[in-house]
């Protein structure tokens, strides 16, 4: 086996055999080259067909190996599929550079200090324009509403003088160390600290008055800071939580909901779009998440449905279904009866009250009749029909959730999968002298894996909101296809015993995991395409 370089490709010969793959110097999957199996030959014309019916005829001509490749950390991360968003991570530095940006941006137009200007801003939760609406209107009473000084003196610690006297201690003298604010009110410093620390740590830091009772002056970030610098700890928490109301107020950036992480995401989404866009964002510590509800990848499902289907998952709806599907009320003392035998005279056990449970009616009005009901009733009639609809709609909710939690319980699986696969691929570099490259296709085809099946899970969900038309159908060929791949490639990472030699295990494995991504793409750029367009009708 021997490997030559050239121009971004690699020539990889196997014997008598040779084909061409993208290099992998990436750990994201990368394009495989010109397939070379019979069995890869059926399946790509099948998905040019796909792809042909879909209004797409090059969805597969346009895998570019360098999609993936990571961002500067100081650049937006663009998109490059049509249903992917712009977006950034930001840590604890570059969100305080976001906050100084807005601050310098509006203080000429305020033309009141740089303190001021970040103090209105966070008394109106950082909403610019609201601020400079009621600011340009009368200043003077959003400065006192606020508790604002359009210029306050730069904030400096005093030696107390024979009148001083703190407001909180009475202490007073000559030694004594003090600062006050614009407001005229003094405090010595241990008492500031001691009420400054209190604020912070009931986690409303971003906006401290005066301890001075009644009195609405705010405390700057500049005197906050000099009080404070004795104690780093809280310095540090007061930064975080001024970044945190700045995170929290802002419609462009929410927390990442990975526990114990740092990062912020930016990502500029209006909110009127989200019933047409999905903005999925990748933090910097792999958390993959919506953007618009918080919740986990859900491509290609709406946010409106995912936060109804796990709201129907999660409460006791379908509970209420198998209890109307599967039994009835007493008709005299409306008490739950469930039918355990083959009789349909059933006589309650709260009143004792005979009845017939197929027409609800009175036992005595069936003469001998006690097997059997025909007399026909509009109301039981009624009835009975609630109770089948009931049925119908329970089976339907579980054909689709026992299928999203298909794919949800195969994607736990993927993770003992990863483990595996990355023990297969040491033991071919140990036993057959390969680098890491020559392996890292096994990890990639893994890695393809985990986003079909997160893919597949809310595709389910999509489906049970479709109205049915042939729209819904066209979808759910995409979904078929894709998830006919899916198990092909899952059983090929899982077994490769079948196959001979990394040669044939390499390509196969290439050209299942091109074969699959290609068909994720067409499921998902489709459905973009569905959500721009309106294209599906959704049932309540």
């Amino acid at each position: 086996m021997t490997f030559c370089l050239s121009d971004g490709l690699m020539q990889v010969d196997y014997d008598d055999e040779e084909e061409f793959v993208y290099s992998e110097e990436e750990e994201d999957i990368q394009s495989p080259g010109i397939p070379s199996s019979d069995k890869l030959s059926q399946a790509q014309k099948q998905a040019d067909s796909a792809a042909y019916y879909n209004g797409d005829e090059d969805d597969f001509d346009d895998f570019d190996a360098d999609d993936d490749d990571e961002q500067p950390t100081s650049a937006i991360q663009q998109s490059n599929k049509p249903w992917e968003v712009d977006f950034k991570a930001h840590d604890l530095s570059g969100l305080q550079g976001k906050q100084e940006e807005v601050v310098n941006d509006l203080e000429p137009l305020l033309a009141v200090s740089r303190g001021s200007t970040a103090l209105l801003l966070r008394s109106y939760e950082w909403k610019t324009e609201s601020l400079v609406e009621d600011y340009l209107t009368d200043s003077n009473k959003v400065l006192t509403k606020s508790g604002v000084h359009a210029h306050p003196p730069a904030p400096s610690i005093e030696t107390g003088d024979e009148d001083f006297t703190c407001e909180i201690c009475y202490c007073s003298g000559a030694d004594e160390l003090y600062m006050g604010l614009v407001c005229g009110h003094r405090f010595c410093t241990s008492c500031y600290e001691t009420y400054v620390t209190i604020k912070i740590q009931e986690g409303g830091s971003w906006l401290i008055p005066c301890p001075a009772p009644k009195c609405k002056t705010l405390l700057g970030e500049e005197p906050t800071r000099m009080i404070l610098a004795g104690n780093k700890d809280m310095l540090d928490k007061y930064e975080r939580n001024l970044v945190r109301s700045f995170v929290k107020s802002s419609a462009s950036f929410t927390w990442c909901p990975a526990p114990s992480c740092e990062y912020a995401i930016e990502c500029v989404v209006p909110r009127s779009a989200m019933d047409t866009t999905i903005p999925i964002v990748n933090c910097k510590c792999g958390k993959s998440f919506c953007f618009g509800c918080g919740v986990d990848n859900h491509v290609p499902s709406p946010c409106g449905l995912v936060k109804k289907w796990l709201k129907k998952c999660e409460d006791d709806s379908e509970t209420a279904h198998w209890i109307k599907a599967n039994t009835k009320e007493c008709p005299k003392c409306n008490a739950i009866i469930e039918k355990n035998r083959g009789c349909n005279h059933m006589t309650c056990r709260e009143c004792h009250h005979h009845f017939c449970w197929v027409c609800m009616g009175p036992w005595s009005e069936h003469g001998q009749s006690y097997y059997t009901c025909n007399r026909y009733n509009e109301e039981s009639e009624g009835a009975n029909k609630s109770v089948s609809d009931a049925r119908v709609q329970l089976e339907r909710y579980m054909h689709y959730f026992t299928r999203y939690n298909n794919h949800e319980q195969s994607a736990k699986f993927v993770l003992n999968l990863m483990e595996a696969t990355e023990k297969n691929m040491e033991q071919l570099q140990r036993e057959m002298t390969l680098a890491w490259i020559d392996v890292v296709f096994l990890k990639n085809a893994v890695d393809v894996l985990a986003d079909c099946r997160a893919a597949l899970k809310w595709t389910y969900v999509l489906a049970y909101y479709m109205v049915s038309d042939n729209h819904k159908v066209i979808f759910e060929n995409n979904q078929s296809d894709l998830e006919m791949a899916t198990e092909q490639l899952n059983e090929l990472v899982e077994d490769p015993s079948s196959l001979t030699g990394i040669g044939d295990i390499k390509r196969k494995v290439l050209d299942m995991t091109h074969y699959v991504k290609a068909r994720l793409d067409t499921l998902l750029t489709d459905t973009y395409q569905g959500l721009q367009e309106n294209r599906w009708q959704y049932e309540d």
